[in-house]
């Protein structure tokens, strides 16, 4: 039996986005599903050594190497998503200046003006992005797409070098708009159509001046605040893309001393779904091999592919999860849910396993992760990647709940939580 300890005041509020929002660098891309930058801060100031180079394997938006290049520390840091790994490496560039930026957005913005004309969609496989005869149903109205392509084009006409950095960061600007410029939200797991989104009237401007602005009020007021300057470690060639157990696998062993990292949780959301109107519009995914490609190579924690039948870890908890949630496979709302469970322990495993040869002697390993619910059974996820942590030789130190949530749909009527397992490689 593992020590709970409560959290709920000191993490309640951090384990999640919504304290980054005012946030310099941070609020440049909302990523709903992160955490706050505050709980690295105070995981690092708790540490009885000094870490010389931390590891986040699911980096996300890059909240954990962000965090630590404020306090000038060296992360580490994978992402899969290409596009939220592009996200990571414009907070994390440090030659940003506030005058070329300016200049910079200016120019942009004078141009903007001199777009008047019909505009051709992109030659992508996915066909309900824009507006066009014989769609019932499309995301951005006809206006709004020539405004967006308007802005793809100024970004894909600014030079290599050296003003390439700026490239990516006003691609990640954009990407900050494109919901609020749709006719959709995100809804949990998927996106779902606004209410009376048939009488969203944006115009072309309007995407113009959203861009523009948020350039301007979000960015280059971030800039102002110079902290860079002051900051003398830069984690921003420290982000690798690609698939995360894949690259764990190049990593020295005895390399690493601190582990800050939350990986994709067990409850059926796709990240590729969840974020496909950034993948898409941005140029990141052009096919649906592609799409399927970055489905397949993500841990899995979605249904969005239907994984193969496998032999589980043998481990009780989850032996004992499958039999009961087995038993209803007929009544669960996809019949891949339970290899879905199998193969997601798996992959925590392989993870696990490989991450224990990497780390030094006497250091430690957060992972921020929520329980889950089918079929009316709660799956103590944070029990269970314990339980797989210690199998690969790691102490457990202790499981911090960091705050209840609500549970829904075939979820069990007692609270699901979110919690910090706190593990050591002594």
């Amino acid at each position: 039996m593992y020590e709970f300890k409560d959290f709920t005041e000191k993490y309640g509020k951090e384990v999640h986005f919504i304290n980054n929002k005012g946030e310099p660098f941070y609020r440049w891309y909302p990523f709903v599903e992160g955490f706050s930058g505050k709980i690295v801060n105070a995981i690092i100031n708790e540490l009885d050594y000094e870490p010389r180079l931390c590891l986040d394997p699911f980096s996300g938006s890059g909240t954990t190497p962000l965090a630590c290049q404020e306090m000038e520390v060296k992360c580490l840091s994978f992402e899969l998503n290409p596009f939220l790994y592009d996200v990571s490496r414009a907070k994390l560039y440090k030659g940003y200046t506030e005058s070329d930026f300016k200049k910079l957005i200016g120019a942009i913005d004078q141009s903007l003006e001199t777009y008047c004309e019909a505009r051709d969609y992109p030659q992508i496989d996915t066909q309900t992005l824009f507006e066009k005869e014989g769609l019932t149903r499309w995301i951005f109205n006809k206006p709004v797409s020539w405004g967006i392509l308007d802005i793809l084009e100024e970004i894909e006409n600014i030079p290599e070098a050296p003003e390439s950095y700026y490239k990516l960061l006003l691609k990640i600007a954009l990407g900050s708009i494109l919901l609020e410029v749709s006719n959709v939200f995100r809804n949990g797991k998927c996106l779902s159509y606004k209410k009376d989104w048939q009488t969203n009237k944006l115009s072309r401007q309007d995407v113009h001046d959203r861009f523009i602005g948020f350039c301007k009020n979000v960015i280059l007021d971030d800039m102002k605040n110079k902290i860079w300057d002051r900051i003398n470690v830069s984690n921003y060639e420290l982000c690798r893309k690609g698939d995360t157990k894949k690259l764990l696998g190049s990593l020295e062993d005895n390399s690493i001393d601190l582990v800050i990292t939350s990986p994709p949780y067990l409850n059926s959301r796709d990240y590729t779904d969840t974020y496909r109107l950034e993948l898409w519009v941005l140029g990141y995914l052009k096919t649906y091999i592609e799409e399927r490609e970055l489905r397949k190579n993500a841990i899995r924690s979605h249904v969005q592919v239907v994984w193969p039948d496998v032999e589980t870890i043998k481990v009780p908890k989850i032996v004992e999860y499958l039999k009961i949630i087995e038993k209803h496979n007929d009544e669960l709302w996809n019949k891949s849910i339970p290899n879905m469970i199998k193969g997601y322990f798996i992959d925590m495993n392989e993870v696990l396993h490989t991450l224990y040869n990497k780390l030094k002697k006497n250091t430690n390993v957060y992972i921020i992760v929520g329980t889950s619910s089918y079929y009316k059974h709660v799956i103590e996820t944070d029990e269970v990647i314990a339980d797989v942590a210690k199998l690969n030789g790691f102490h457990v130190e202790e499981i911090r709940i960091a705050r209840y949530l609500k549970s829904s749909g075939q979820q069990s009527s007692k609270k699901l939580r979110e919690s910090v397992v706190v593990l050591r490689k002594s």
